[in-house]
Formats: C-alpha cells, structure tokens, sequence
C-alpha cells in the first residue's frame, strides 16, 4: 500500500508541475490588446494564414474625396495653317456700254435678297478703254453701297455693291467693280473729324 501511495503522489507532484506551468506559459502569452495598430505585417504571420481570412462581402464604398487643385496650362499648340478668308468671294462687274459720267453701280448679285447675303470690300471704276482714252472723267466717290435710284442716294445700311459718282464728264464706256464676299457681319466704324 505503501508503494501505491508513493506512485500516486509521485503523479499528482508531476501533474501540479505540468499544470503550473502551462498556466504560467499562459499567463506569458501575448494578446490581441497587446499589439499596437500597424505593427504586425503579412510577413510576421504564418505562411497560409493570411489566405484563410477572405473577405466575404465588400464593404460600404467611401465617400468621394474632394476636388484636386487645377493643373497648369497645358502647352500652346503648333501654328496651323494660313485660312482662306475670302472662300467664297467674288468679282462683280457692270458695264455701262453707252457710257457714263454720272452715278453708276454694281450690285453683288442681280437678286437683291442674294445680294445683301455678301459685303463688297473693295471696289472701283474704268472710264473708258485703253483704245478710246477717255479723258476729263473725274471720279468723285467711290465706295460700298446700293444707289436708290428714286432719290439718286445710297441705301442706308447696303453695303452689298459699289457705287461711282462722276464730275458729270460722258464716258464711251464705263465699267463698276466690286469684291464681294458672303459674309454681313462686317462693321461699319464710322466717325467725323472737324477739319
């Protein structure tokens, strides 16, 4: 009996042992409390480990963060070509075969309304032909306009011919030009000066 007792001592001995000091192991171990945010990376964990937690859901998108700052000015591109600023544009001429030394005319197309869709920029006047050599023709006036033969004066606001005014002295034949381009938008900057 004696020998009995001395083996189950010598077990119950062994297993305070045993207990005591896994609960010491255990009291050492380190917990979840114990590590600060950030500080354990992928690397410290096990091989394996990190592919077993997989996200099951997607999380809540974040809100859209603010607006950046303007960029800078992107660089000025290369010089394009030369446009054709008269497409489009046309001589008009009018001869006045028995002649002329008065009020003469050409519009920018025979049809009015056609006509004021266009703005004649240059224009002038051939008295004559270089056979005959009229002389004593004096031009008195030459500019952008439509004549109202009823009242022998310009149309106010037609810039769609050219209008001659002569000294009165009778051509053989007489001849009006004028540039016309389709395009109304081109103002009339008009002013006086006290000469």
């Amino acid at each position: 009996m004696q020998k009995r007792n001395i083996i189950t001592g010598l077990i119950l001995a062994g297993a305070l042992v045993i207990g005591g000091t896994g609960g010491a192991v255990a009291g050492d171990l380190i917990g979840s409390k114990d590590i600060r945010d950030g500080s354990v990376k992928v690397k410290d964990i096990a091989p394996g480990a990190v592919e077993k937690f997989t996200a099951s859901t997607k999380g809540v998108p974040g809100p859209v963060g603010p607006v950046g700052p303007k960029g800078a000015d992107g660089k000025d591109g290369a010089k394009g070509d030369p446009g054709n600023a008269l497409v489009g544009a046309k001589y008009r001429t009018l001869t006045y075969i028995n002649g002329g030394g008065g009020s003469a005319t050409v519009a920018c197309d025979d049809d009015p309304t056609v006509s004021q869709t266009y703005t004649a920029i240059a224009g002038g006047v051939q008295g004559g032909t270089v056979d005959t050599q009229d002389d004593g023709f004096v031009v008195n006036s030459s500019f952008p306009g439509r004549m109202n033969w009823d009242t022998g004066t310009p149309r106010p606001g037609r810039l769609d011919g050219w209008i001659v005014l002569g000294n009165g002295q009778q051509t053989s034949t007489l001849t009006v030009w004028a540039l016309c381009v389709p395009n109304t938008s081109i103002t009339v900057d008009a002013g006086t000066i006290n000469n």
